[in-house]
């Protein structure tokens, strides 16, 4: 039996009904999934072994006391950084000691420095200083060889696609093991690489250059000896220790620079 058009009308807005629905449904389940996924990975950190990262500053910040002595706590920064729509700028509290009350990168996870440079030209106190980005020094990001694809057999370039400064920050050691990627010291410190890195978790985290000063030996130390270490001891490390770890967190493919 044929229908009429009053007929044709509602079955046809029956059907986008339906279809709207769906859809809706569909995308308040990947936001669900997405939700969950993030939340899993506050669990899961990268170089486990620096539990201190130091407290990563804005741009154009003066080095520590110096810095400290001329912020007034105003929120400046802040306010901009949300107007611009980054959200990466948050003051410190209670549990900072005598560093709360100031500014610093909250979560380099889901809110890095994207370096608009906004920030140092709204700063009243000259605590934050307008800079040109390759001479912004917040901190350096370091690679945990035992988790980055690259460095196990795989060939990754998401945080150096999604890096401001490029190929002056990043070396590679290409190699039967991968890619290899190495951050040198002309990093920044910004986090965007920590951000794109598709492992559960990430495989990047950002220290402040007082935290790498500590550090800097046994980091490269550790590079160096991974790179020379024999083919069958690399297998092993590979195979034996790190896949399993990086398989269990897992490849998030939204995560991956475009």
């Amino acid at each position: 039996m044929g229908l009429n058009r009053r007929a044709f009308l509602k079955v046809a807005a029956a059907a986008g009904a339906a279809g709207v629905a769906g859809g809706s449904g569909l995308l308040l389940r990947e936001d669900a999934r997405r939700r969950q996924a993030a939340a899993a990975e506050r669990h899961l950190s990268p170089l486990p072994e620096i539990a201190e990262t130091g407290l990563v500053r804005p741009p154009g910040a003066r080095p520590g006391r110096e810095f400290r002595s001329r912020c007034s706590g105003c929120g400046a920064c802040l306010n901009v950084c949300h107007t611009m729509g980054y959200d990466a700028i948050a003051m410190a509290g209670p549990r900072h000691g005598r560093q709360g009350a100031t500014p610093y990168i909250k979560d380099m996870r889901d809110f890095p420095c994207t370096l608009c440079m906004e920030c140092p030209d709204q700063c009243p106190t000259g605590a934050l200083q307008p800079v040109e980005k390759p001479a912004v020094k917040m901190g350096i990001a370091l690679i945990d060889l035992k988790l980055c694809f690259g460095w196990n057999g795989d060939v990754c370039l998401s945080c150096s696609k999604a890096c401001p400064l490029g190929a002056s920050v990043f070396d590679f050691y290409y190699g039967a093991w991968g890619n290899q990627p190495y951050i040198n010291e002309k990093c920044v410190g910004c986090g965007l690489c920590v951000k794109y890195c598709p492992l559960g978790g990430s495989a990047v985290k950002v220290v402040t250059p007082e935290i790498y000063a500590a550090l800097k030996d046994d980091y490269l130390a550790e590079v160096d000896q991974t790179l020379h270490i024999s083919g069958e001891e690399r297998y092993e490390m590979v195979y034996g220790r790190n896949l399993p770890e990086i398989m269990a967190r897992g490849r998030l493919v939204e995560r991956e620079y475009r």
